[in-house]
């Protein structure tokens, strides 16, 4: 099976989300080689999209926007158990 660019994009960066306790922006980044910004807007579009819950859970200290990380609250319309089973296989 063939995946657009863009699906490829969302799908890496799920498993990023998933594959580690507390990824961070820059985490997701070196994870996925996605630049930055277009992790940003990825994370909007699942919300939007796919109806995932995507929470930046912010850490005190440090600059403002620099210390956090994101997890995944719900899922959405995608089942967790079957995008972890079969990931790997695009």
């Amino acid at each position: 099976m063939t995946i657009s660019r863009d699906t490829k994009r969302k799908f890496d960066l799920i498993n990023a989300l998933c594959s580690h306790e507390k990824p961070t922006l820059h985490v997701l980044q070196e994870t996925t080689s996605i630049p930055l910004q277009t992790i940003k807007r990825q994370i909007g579009f699942l919300r939007s999209d796919f109806g995932m819950q995507v929470r930046y859970v912010r850490v005190s200290g440090g600059d403002r926007g620099s210390n956090g990380y994101y997890t995944i609250d719900d899922w959405g319309i995608i089942d967790m158990n079957n995008f972890l089973k079969h990931y790997g296989k695009f």
